[in-house]
């Protein structure tokens, strides 16, 4: 039974033709040479490569005519298109789709017509190879039909190969991330609105560091090996019949023919579980690659042929969302993705707020001494007010900008603001050390007490008026160059705390080796320490341990009167929090510090 030709195939038909701009290209050689052996193979006067437009014929190579092309509505290659075949017409005059034909009844008065498919690599036929003549030809039969299907087949080749290029991964032969833009642009194009849902799933492979040090060792040919072991599954997995896409390094893409549910998901715990299995490398290595799939909706209700490219974005995030999940794969989800995108919005607004002098400014907490209560410091906190988001919440903006480049550009205004404040109130008669918190990205840098150094000379300040914060992590990929630097620091007279202590890596060798001025233990022991137990105890280790080691310790996050209390009595040195005052600005704080010190004198 013959499936007929349908309006939505013709539509992906003409789409294919389109992409391989060749109707109004070059002639080419190859071409040319197919026509010639075909027209002297066959003894034909004609011999044509055809491509069959929305409106014309075009005649993409000729022999026997100087025409360049015919209207669509006159071509015999049209009927081998719907039909499928290779089509041979004995005699056109006797075949009621043709008698009327003009190129039949009116010169060149065609009789015989014989025409084979041109297909491109996804199996569209866009043309033909015809031989015709203006005799009939009772000794064209079925070996030389077979003839000319057999030409037909070496210029689809050579088409094929002509449209593969840059659409063929050559490491792997499998598809590229332009051939799958192009195959989801036309299903998209197919079914207009009224098909299934699809899922796009890409697969994200990681090589652990014993597949680095072996490519150190043997070279980069045991990755081929790694990646086409990592094909060979999927395609097991998948069917051999399934088309891959490589669209990344270590990452690979499938469309799925099935409905997002629970048949899905537990297809796709078997597959990530399958690609997880070790495999033995080409030198006897025992490897296990780590591998999770991110999955897209492919909607025709809702996604257009334009929206190929964000479809594989939302599969390539959901990949990124599976390596923080539990199952090895996770489905795009609009509101994880509209945070990240966020993310990249303030690191592109980032930098305009850093020129600009009305979104960036600090406030300060204060730094109560719980032997006297006196305020005898404060702590510099970044804020920002985003002109069109409103604020950002500070550790919204410090992780947006930790990992990049105006990391130092941020830390390095936060120290000139902050140092200018400070060196504005000891004009004023207020001589407060201020705080400044350091990323991860300063810790590295080597120049970083060269920065801080140039600050307080810039502003005429001596290095105690400054004290520097940072976290225990921050410091595990290079602990001696973080050492040097601190010492360097406490030469100079700056003091330094470790933040957050208690919920890092809490290594008491580093503790020793650092020998930081402060230890700060973090507000989550803090806040519930008039009610937590078990914290209490580890509070008051934390503070014998850290007088022992010789450190001072600063209790942040203190709220209410019986924490203060309890730290007093363990002997925490110093306390932050709202029990004392909320981070304000500079102004307030000048003014809060004088009110205290009337209080104390009252």
């Amino acid at each position: 039974m013959t499936i007929p030709y349908t309006a939505a195939d013709e539509a992906e038909r003409l789409d294919a033709l389109y992409r391989l701009d060749l109707i109004h290209g070059p002639s080419d050689p190859a071409l040319d040479r197919a026509t010639t052996l075909a027209a002297r193979l066959f003894d034909m006067p004609i011999s044509l490569i055809t491509l069959v437009d929305r409106d014309r014929q075009w005649f993409k190579s000729r022999v026997g005519t100087t025409a360049h092309g015919t209207p669509r509505a006159h071509s015999f290659c049209l009927h081998a298109i719907e039909d499928n075949r290779l089509l041979v017409v004995p005699d056109l005059t006797a075949d009621m789709r043709f008698a009327n034909n003009p190129l039949v009844s009116e010169p060149p008065h065609i009789r015989f017509y014989a025409g084979a498919p041109i297909r491109t690599i996804d199996g569209h036929i866009v043309g033909t190879l015809c031989v015709m003549s203006d005799e009939l030809r009772p000794d064209f039969g079925h070996e030389q039909a077979r003839t000319l299907a057999d030409l037909a087949a070496l210029v689809s080749g050579w088409l094929r190969m002509r449209e593969s290029a840059g659409k063929m991964d050559p490491a792997t032969g499998i598809f590229t991330r332009q051939r799958l833009l192009e195959r989801l642009g036309t299903l998209l194009r197919r079914t207009r609105g009224t098909g299934p849902e699809r899922l796009l799933g890409v697969v994200d492979v990681a090589l652990h560091r014993q597949m680095h040090e072996l490519i150190q060792v043997l070279g980069h040919g045991h990755a081929e090996s790694f990646i086409a072991e990592c094909i060979e599954r999927l395609a097991g997995a998948l069917g051999r019949d399934q088309p891959l896409y490589r669209v990344g390094l270590f990452r690979f893409a499938v469309i799925l023919d099935e409905q997002p549910g629970e048949r899905t998901a537990a297809r796709l715990s078997d597959l990530v579980k399958t690609l997880r299995k070790p495999f033995e490398s080409d030198v006897g290595v025992l490897l296990a690659p780590d591998t999770v799939m991110g999955m897209a909706r492919i909607d025709p209700g809702t996604d257009r042929a334009g929206d190929a490219v964000e479809i594989l974005r939302r599969a390539s995030v959901a990949a990124d969302d599976a390596w923080e999940g539990e199952w090895g794969w996770a489905c795009y989800e609009p509101g994880r993705d509209e945070r990240r995108q966020r993310k990249i919005q303030l690191l592109a607004d980032l930098a305009t707020a850093l020129r600009a002098t009305d979104q960036l400014y600090l406030v300060y907490q204060p730094k109560i001494a719980t032997v006297d209560n006196r305020c005898i410091g404060v702590e510099a906190l970044l804020r920002w007010q985003h002109p069109r988001l409103g604020f950002i919440p500070p550790a919204e903006l410090i992780e947006a900008a930790e990992k990049t480049a105006l990391m130092r550009s941020l830390t390095d205004w936060v120290l000139d603001t902050a140092l200018a404040q400070s060196a504005a109130w000891r004009r004023r008669g207020l001589a407060l050390p201020v705080a400044v918190n350091l990323s991860a990205y300063d810790i590295a840098d080597e120049n970083m007490v060269e920065r801080i150094a140039q600050r307080l000379a810039f502003h005429s300040l001596a290095g105690d008026s400054l004290e520097v914060e940072f976290t225990e992590s921050m410091l595990i990929h290079d602990l001696d160059a973080a050492t040097r630097q601190l010492k360097q620091l406490h030469a100079m007279g700056v003091a330094t705390a470790i933040d957050d202590f208690g919920t890092g890596y809490c290594n008491l060798s580093y503790i020793q080796k650092l020998d930081a001025s402060k230890i700060k233990i973090d507000r989550q022991f803090v806040q519930t320490l008039d009610t937590d137990e078990r914290g209490q105890t580890l509070t008051r280790a934390i503070i014998r341990l850290a007088h022992d080691l010789g450190h001072s310790v600063v209790a942040e996050g203190v709220e209410n009167l019986a924490t203060l209390e309890l730290l007093v009595e363990w002997g925490c040195d110093q306390a932050q929090g709202y029990l004392f005052s909320r981070p304000i600005r500079a102004d307030a704080l000048f003014d809060w510090c004088r009110a205290r010190e009337a209080s104390a004198h009252d």
